[in-house]
C-alpha cells in the first residue's frame, strides 16, 4: 500500500547495537523483494517526469486529463458518500482539478464522517496533500498533516505521505520542509527504535538521517545536534535485529547524511564535450556553487537532461555553475548537431551512485566554493526548468 500511495502522488559514524550490524551491507546481499520494490521504484521516478514521456503517453494523458476534468466538474455537483466520494476526489485529481480534488476529499475524510464511510482516511489524506501542494497552499497543507497525525495511527501509508510532502518542499521551501519533519520525528524515532512494527525501522531510521540532513542544510545546527543525539539513543535502544533489507536503507541514509560538509571527490573525468574555458587567474574569483547532475550514460533521460542542464547554463547568476556528469563511456563519435541525444556532458567510468549511497539518479550534488557538498540527493528533468529546483539549489549555494 504505501508504494501505490506515492506513486499516486507522484503522478498526479554510528555503532549500532546489534552485532549483526557491524558488516555492510552492500547490494547483491539484498533479497529479490528489495531488489524488485527498488527496479519498480526507478521506473516510477523515470515515469513520473512527463519530459520522458512519448508523444502517445502525452496526447493520451491530455485526452484522460480533459475527460476526467469535465466529468470531476459534472459529477461533484451531486453528493456522494463514503467510497464514492473518494472515487471523486481520485477522477478530479486525474482531471487535475485540485479544487474539486479538495473538496471531494474534504468531504470524505471530515471528522463526522460515519466510520463505515471513511475506511480508507490515509488515501483521503494523501489527496488532500496532493491538491494543497498542486495549489501552493502550503499552510493549509501542513495543517493536513498535523490533522493526519492526530486522527490516523503512524503507518507506511501515513510515513509515505509525510515523505512525499517533505520531498515536494525540502528545495523550494526548506522551513515548511523542516516543520512537516518534525511533526513526524518523535512517531519516527519511536519506528527507529523498534516500538511501532507497522513502520519499517530501517527505512524510519534512513528517514531520520534524511531530518538530520534538512537541518543541516537549513543552518540549523543546534537542533541537528539534538535530533542527532535522539536518533542515536534509539537506534541503541532497539532490541530486534534489523533485517538485511533494512540494514541496506538504514546504511545508505546515514551515508548521505555524512557526505554533507565535507568535500566532494575529485571526479575522474574521462572525456568532455563542453566548451574549454579560459584558466582562472589567482585574481579570478572562484565559483560560489556548482551544481553537478548525474545519471547513467544510458539512462532513460539522459536526453532530456542534456538539453536541461544546456539550457540552465545559458542564464547562471553569476559565479556559479552547472554540469551533466554521465557515468559510463562516452558514444564513439560525439554529435555536434543540434539534434543529438546529448551534445554537452562530461563523462566518468567511477560508479558514483554506490560512492553516494543512492539508488538511482538523476542526482543532483551541489558544491560550495571549496567545493563542499552543499546538498545531496536525487530529482528529474524538471528541477531544472526555470525558477525551479535547480536554480533554488545554486541561489542558495552561492549566498552562503
Amino acid at each position: 500500500m504505501r508504494s501505490s500511495l506515492y506513486v499516486l502522488l507522484a503522478l498526479l559514524c554510528v555503532s549500532p547495537a546489534v552485532a549483526q550490524d557491524a558488516t555492510s551491507i552492500t547490494h547483491d546481499d539484498l533479497p529479490p523483494s528489495s531488489v524488485l520494490t527498488e527496479e519498480l521504484t526507478n521506473f516510477d521516478r523515470i515515469r513520473s517526469d512527463m519530459a520522458n514521456w512519448s508523444d502517445v503517453e502525452l496526447a493520451a494523458f491530455q485526452a484522460t486529463t480533459a475527460r476526467s476534468k469535465a466529468a470531476c466538474n459534472r459529477i461533484e455537483q451531486t453528493p456522494h458518500e463514503g467510497e464514492e466520494a473518494l472515487a471523486l476526489a481520485r477522477l478530479c485529481a486525474v482531471g487535475l482539478d485540485w479544487d474539486g480534488t479538495y473538496s471531494a476529499a474534504r468531504w470524505y475524510t471530515r471528522k463526522t464522517a460515519p466510520p463505515a464511510e471513511a475506511q480508507h482516511l490515509s488515501t483521503g489524506f494523501a489527496l488532500l496533500l496532493k491538491a494543497d501542494l498542486s495549489l501552493q497552499l502550503i499552510r493549509r497543507a501542513l495543517d493536513v498533516l498535523k490533522e493526519m497525525q492526530e486522527r490516523v495511527p503512524f503507518s507506511d501509508d501515513t510515513d509515505s505521505i509525510f515523505t512525499y510532502t517533505i520531498y515536494a518542499l525540502e528545495v523550494m521551501r526548506p522551513e515548511d520542509a523542516v516543520t512537516a519533519s518534525m511533526m513526524r520525528q518523535p512517531a519516527l524515532l519511536d519506528a527507529v527504535a523498534g516500538k511501532n512494527s507497522a513502520v519499517s525501522a530501517g527505512r524510519a531510521e534512513a528517514e531520520a538521517w534524511h531530518v538530520l540532513a534538512l537541518l543541516h542544510t537549513s543552518g540549523k545546527t543546534d537542533e541537528e545536534a539534538a535530533q542527532k543525539a535522539l536518533l542515536l539513543q534509539a537506534i541503541t535502544s532497539r532490541t530486534i535485529p534489523l533485517s538485511v533489507a533494512d540494514r541496506y536503507a538504514a546504511e545508505r541514509g546515514r551515508k548521505q547524511y555524512e557526505w554533507l560538509g565535507q568535500e566532494a571527490p575529485a571526479f575522474a573525468v574521462t572525456h568532455s564535450s563542453y566548451p574549454v574555458v579560459a584558466h582562472r587567474t589567482a585574481a579570478t574569483s572562484p565559483d560560489k556553487a556548482t551544481l553537478v547532475v548525474i545519471e547513467a550514460v544510458d539512462a532513460a533521460d539522459v536526453a532530456t537532461l542534456s538539453q536541461a542542464v544546456d539550457s540552465l547554463r545559458t542564464h547562471l547568476a553569476p559565479r556559479t555553475q552547472a554540469k551533466l556528469l554521465l557515468m559510463g563511456n562516452p558514444p564513439k563519435a560525439v554529435k555536434r548537431e543540434p539534434n543529438a541525444t546529448v551534445i554537452h556532458a562530461e563523462y566518468t567510468n567511477e560508479k558514483l551512485l554506490e560512492t553516494f549511497s543512492l539508488q538511482a539518479g538523476p542526482v543532483f550534488l551541489l558544491l560550495d566554493g571549496q567545493q563542499r557538498i552543499a546538498w545531496l540527493g536525487t530529482g528529474t528533468a524538471a528541477w531544472l526548468n526555470p525558477q525551479q529546483q535547480a536554480e533554488a539549489l545554486l541561489l542558495s549555494g552561492s549566498s552562503r
